[in-house]
């Protein structure tokens, strides 16, 4: 089902998430959810608390983006084997991540119309289960990398302002003030409760 999004300064937002149990009854609802809501909004990932729950689970697709980036673009984002993914990550663990950094830019559905060059590790390991409950420990690259450290940052209470510094935050006071009081265009439904 379609959640509202939880937008800029939502209590829920700051908060580290906890793990969340696999034996929880709202566990497969958590999920098709995430999913449905994230489709709903055209996003590529989309983590509990951002519809409002405070569990250490999101859902990550980084195969539209392969699909939708032109072919001399891919190797900028993705690495020759890598044609993305569509994932759920349930308790993800970060293990280890590369020295190799790059640049990109990063929105965020909880910041409609916010876009940030944030600089992230090439490649990670991370540890997670996923949809059936198998654990897993893979290592992921690129742009899916991206997406998945953008997705645990939310379930450890950082939000893409974060990544910014004190003069941009200062120059996006006004533009922060209308996400947090709904005053903005969405083509999903968000919560500014």
């Amino acid at each position: 089902m379609i959640q509202p999004i939880y937008v800029y300064d939502q209590q829920i937002l700051v908060q580290k998430c906890l793990d969340i149990p696999h034996d929880l009854p709202i566990l497969p609802n958590l999920i098709l959810d995430l999913w449905d809501t994230m489709r709903n909004a055209q996003g590529c990932g989309l983590s509990a608390p951002q519809i409002g729950l405070p569990y250490n689970v999101f859902v990550i697709d980084s195969q539209n983006a392969f699909q939708a980036i032109g072919k001399g673009f891919r190797k900028r984002y993705f690495d020759t084997e890598d044609k993305g993914i569509q994932e759920i990550f349930i308790n993800p663990q970060l293990l280890e991540v590369s020295s190799k950094m790059w640049k990109a830019e990063e929105g965020c559905l909880s910041l409609p119309s916010l876009i940030k060059e944030v600089s992230r590790p090439w490649l990670i390991k991370i540890s997670y289960y996923n949809e059936q409950l198998e654990h897993h420990v893979q290592e992921f690259s690129g742009l899916t990398a991206r997406m998945i450290l953008h997705e645990l940052d939310h379930t450890k209470g950082i939000l893409l302002i974060n990544h910014m510094g004190v003069f941009t935050k200062k120059y996006l006071y006004f533009k922060l003030k209308s996400i947090k009081k709904g005053r903005v265009k969405v083509s999903y439904p968000i919560s500014t409760r």
